[in-house]
């Protein structure tokens, strides 16, 4: 879609539905909420969107300015999505988060992606959580970083490695 024919941003703030899903995208779970948004099911705080991409404010929000980008076609997870999807998807949060740098000016920013429940995936159409910090938000690391010898990662090194 040409810079001429892209959807415009909503004002900000407004609650909004696209009016369309992409052309052309498989048949989506009926009960995906992400796809309801896509469709105009389900009304959502839209920021960004663009023919390919979604981005709207998190309901569940853990901090001001909590912004979840989605790609337009369903895809369950990072194995599903196609590259080119996966590549807009990034491209938005990318937008996303120097939106929010020159809006909120926060102390910092954390993107998560979370994919099936062992990933503590919990809406399966892949999203991308994009997260403005402040020093004093209610987050904290998942894990405590243990640093190990390289020695060790060898052999796992030269199984993945290609």
């Amino acid at each position: 879609m040409s810079p001429s024919t892209t959807p415009p941003n909503p004002p900000a703030g407004a609650l909004t539905s696209p009016s369309t899903a992409t052309p052309g995208a498989p048949a989506a779970p009926a009960d995906c909420p992400f796809c309801a948004i896509v469709d105009g099911r389900l009304p959502a705080a839209i920021v960004h969107q663009d023919a390919d991409t979604l981005a709207f404010l998190d309901i569940t929000a853990v901090t001001p300015g909590h912004t979840l980008v989605i790609p337009r076609r369903h895809a369950t997870d990072l194995w599903e999505i196609d590259e080119q999807d996966a590549l807009a998807v990034m491209r938005t949060v990318r937008r996303v988060a120097h939106r929010q740098r020159e809006v909120l000016d926060p102390a910092g920013l954390t993107l998560f992606q979370a994919n099936r429940p062992a990933g503590w995936q919990d809406v399966f159409h892949l999203h991308v959580h994009v997260v403005p910090r402040a020093e004093d938000d209610r987050l904290s690391r998942p894990w405590t970083a243990r640093p190990v010898p390289l020695s060790q990662l060898e052999p796992l090194r030269r199984l993945l490695a290609w």
